[in-house]
């Protein structure tokens, strides 16, 4: 199968809605409404007839009442699209063969415009803050045997300088696939996995690898591993690795089959890196199976004081259908006491094969569930664990939650 049809299969959404519901969504082209104003932006996913997906990324008053839908409203954007917010830009980073890269922020009279419009031989895996004035992007590809480093200014998006390496400098294996990517006192932190770029199938999973860059210069340090666990992150999760306040970058191993592993080896765990080091932390461990029964954690989203909201996979490994992303269920986790607390009031739910499209705001957090064939917003009292259902959106799913 062609390598670019067999990652779209993949990477498409694993969940859809009913035809009436997206035709709610979609039709009737004479109806345009007047736009939307708000601080909260989401980015809605509608598929067309021809089975391709159209992004809109839309601004809202309230995403706690109501319906959301995108018609006649937002940004439009064509293709496979990744949405990232770093401070007050949201950026659209194109796959599998659309590869560019777009800002979407406010202009003087607070409409959304979008800035930048850069593209690359192959599409970036991913994108995060350097410092106050930079970005740094990713390009890895199963087909390629170099890894690129791409330097952004932030407000312009525009490209201020590349950094190429061999692939056979991190590994002698083919086909590194992208895990997570952070900055942190003088380094950069790539975490990858090794997926077979023919079939996708993972047959090294008995240890963690963490490529080690210098930070600005982006040169090669060397790679850490640790056997306690297998490879960091899965299939097109993005958050393999997290960063806290003080610097320390916290990698998360789960060898998940429902986020795209052949083959688990080893115990699911976090690891961590202490700030400005280069060699993981051998006396600290997060044994995840201890705290969730054996259950493993597949996505994570870092919100501060050591808290993180994370979905833990509620199958045993064994039983999990390849690449399915599910079943979820969200909690917090607490890095330094290594506790779990499950939010209460949120379904059993499906994950989308991609980034968690949720957001952090403040004593909140919002993100998108789907229930049955439709698809809510929910939002988490993370003071007491708590989630309250909100508005029902109208798309076959949300690629991004965002509040600029």
């Amino acid at each position: 199968m062609n390598l670019i049809k067999f990652r779209k299969r993949l990477a498409l959404p694993l969940l859809g809605l009913c035809a009436t519901t997206m035709l709610a969504a979609c039709s009737d082209d004479d109806n345009t409404p007047t736009p939307s104003a708000g601080e909260f932006v989401v980015s809605l996913a509608l598929q067309g007839n021809d089975n391709t997906f159209t992004y809109y990324t839309v601004p809202f008053e309230d995403v706690m009442s109501g319906t959301l839908s995108a018609v006649g409203q937002g940004i439009e954007q064509p293709g496979y699209y990744d949405f990232t917010q770093i401070d007050n830009t949201i950026y659209s980073i194109g796959g599998l063969d659309d590869v560019n890269v777009v800002g979407i922020t406010r202009d003087a009279n607070g409409e959304l415009k979008q800035i930048g419009n850069v593209s690359f031989a192959s599409s970036l895996k991913d994108i995060v803050k350097a410092d106050a004035s930079t970005l740094v992007g990713v390009e890895m590809d199963g087909n390629s045997d170099v890894i690129k480093f791409h330097t952004f200014n932030t407000n312009s998006l525009t490209v201020k300088g590349t950094k190429t390496h061999q692939v056979s400098a991190i590994t002698n294996q083919v086909a590194p696939s992208y895990a997570g990517m952070r900055i942190s006192n003088g380094y950069l932190y790539l975490a990858y996995y090794i997926s077979d770029p023919s079939t996708f199938n993972t047959a090294s999973t008995e240890k963690a690898e963490i490529a080690v860059f210098t930070y600005p210069a982006l040169d090669f340090v060397k790679v850490m591993e640790d056997t306690r666990v297998g490879p960091i992150g899965g299939f097109n999760t993005k958050t393999g690795l997290i960063k806290d306040e003080q610097g320390n970058i916290y990698a998360v191993s789960h060898s998940n089959p429902a986020n795209g592993y052949s083959q688990s080896t080893k115990p699911a765990g976090i690891l961590r890196i202490n700030s400005g080091q280069t060699t993981i932390d051998q006396n600290y461990f997060f044994d995840v199976a201890a705290v969730t029964g054996g259950k493993t954690i597949s996505h994570m989203l870092y919100l501060g004081n050591n808290k993180v909201f994370v979905e833990v996979n509620t199958a045993d490994r064994a039983q999990q259908q390849r690449w399915m992303d599910s079943p979820l269920k969200s909690a917090i986790i607490d890095l330094n006491t290594k506790a779990i607390t499950y939010i209460q009031g949120l379904p059993e739910h499906s994950g989308l094969g991609r980034r968690l499209s949720a957001l952090h705001d403040g004593n909140n957090l919002y993100i998108a569930i789907p229930e049955g064939n439709k698809i809510y917003m929910y939002r988490i009292n993370l003071e007491n664990n708590t989630a309250t259902k909100g508005a029902e959106i109208q798309a076959n799913f949300v690629a991004g939650v965002s509040k600029i």
